[in-house]
């Protein structure tokens, strides 16, 4: 009898870990499709906040302010704060100061969850500055740059604002935080799209998020990329500068 009890729990436990294990991928699946959700409401956020900033000034955002003197100023994502519902933020920025000046560090130093991709375990520079999972398109969002819908020849619907990226990370109030859109997502880390979901969302100028894989065709990415206003290669110009990251 005690020979048959161990068989029989034996095979209870058994059973159990199997279950387990066929139930692992479902839930892993469901969580993961619950990240992209998050992601893909996170671009939804940021392209409310960026309507609002339009339809108040009549533009979108400078995609970095960059001083006569050629000091980096501030980028176009502190200037959504008071359209995100994080005005705190935005009043305690010194806009007079560099953002990345001693008066600024608590400001850019605080994460901001609409800015980063939940999929995605980089949180932080290794200097502690909050990163974001987001850049922008270069043609609209560039040296001290003022684009307005107008301008947009193709229509806000085929004409990309905002996307997720797939490495070398910024930290979301460094003044040069746009990327050209490439034509192959997941292709490095210098490129748009997470790699776990073989694909990226990208944000257009309607509002709307699309998810696109990394099979999309070079020449739908490369209509996107080349959607007019084009800024020129002055306006869009980046320091070479990688930041290391942490996610603690």
């Amino acid at each position: 009898m005690p020979n048959q009890r161990w068989v029989t729990i034996g095979v209870a436990l058994g059973l159990l870990l199997l279950v387990f294990g066929l139930l692992m991928p479902f839930v892993q699946n469901v969580r993961e499709e619950a990240r992209k959700t998050t992601s893909k409401n996170n671009l939804k956020q940021i392209g409310l906040a960026l309507q609002g900033y339009h339809e108040t000034y009549d533009c979108l955002p400078p995609g970095g302010i960059i001083s006569e003197d050629d000091v980096a100023m501030h980028g176009w994502l502190i200037m959504l704060m008071t359209f995100i519902d994080a005005s705190t933020l935005f009043n305690q920025t010194d806009f007079d100061e560099p953002w990345n000046s001693q008066s600024n560090m608590p400001v850019f130093k605080t994460p901001v969850p609409a800015f980063l991709n939940p999929g995605e375990a980089a949180r932080f520079t290794i200097n502690g500055y909050g990163l974001t999972n987001y850049l922008g398109n270069p043609n609209l969002l560039y040296r001290n740059s003022c684009v307005a819908y107008d301008q947009m020849e193709k229509g806000r619907a085929h004409t990309w604002m905002a996307g997720e990226v797939a490495g070398n990370f910024q930290p979301w109030g460094y003044p040069f935080n746009w990327r050209p859109l490439g034509t192959k997502l997941c292709d490095g880390p210098n490129s748009f799209g997470f790699p776990a979901w073989d694909g990226g969302h990208l944000l257009k100028a309607d509002g709307s998020v699309s998810f696109f894989t990394d099979q999309t065709s070079p020449e739908i990415l490369k209509i996107f990329a080349t959607a007019p206003p084009v800024a020129t290669k002055e306006q869009t110009m980046v320091p070479e500068k990688k930041f290391e990251i942490t996610d603690f």
